[in-house]
């Protein structure tokens, strides 16, 4: 499987792909949609190519794709979210973790780690993950423009701004 970890800042997941505990491949996991979005997968591989098409269409409620042991955790400019086999966006508050390795790396994340660290530190106990790590800081990810909007949208209301 894998471990996709979101850390309040940056999305991040192994690359490694494994079938019943073997060693089969690495691929990409974290994928840009058209969007704008930042989505990383863990689960069933065949899946992930159905869903994005899905959500790069708008994600039309009435042809969601059948799918199953697939999990996401979906970043951009309008929020993250994470996502399962209903295919139901449902807001994440906090760090989340996903995949075979998500105890080890929201352990990580609850002693301090970001992102990556802890996605490092679950592919140290977890033999489903490993290989290398893919990451996206989404405040990188976040238009130039839109970013200089909200900062002199908040100097001008003397709101601090947090993407500055």
């Amino acid at each position: 499987m894998t471990t996709i970890v979101w850390d309040g800042t940056t999305l991040a997941t192994d690359s490694l792909i494994s079938v019943s505990g073997a060693t089969y491949n690495h691929a990409q996991k974290l994928f840009k949609l058209d969007n704008g979005e930042w989505v990383a997968f863990a689960g069933e591989q065949q899946g992930w190519w159905e869903v994005m098409e899905w959500l790069n269409a708008g994600a039309p409620k009435h042809d969601k794709p059948h799918v199953s042991r697939i999990e996401m955790i979906i970043a951009g400019p309008n929020g993250v979210f994470e996502m399962f086999d209903r295919l139901v966006r449902m807001p994440v508050n906090g760090p989340v973790s996903y995949g075979t390795g998500w105890k080890w790396a929201l352990a990580a994340m609850d002693h301090g780690k970001h992102a990556i660290e802890a996605v490092q530190y679950a592919i140290t106990r977890d033999h489903d993950s490993g290989g290398d790590i893919q990451s996206i800081k989404i405040h990188d990810a976040i238009p130039a423009a839109l970013v200089k909007s909200l900062v002199t949208h908040c100097q001008e209301s003397a709101i601090s701004p947090a993407l500055a």
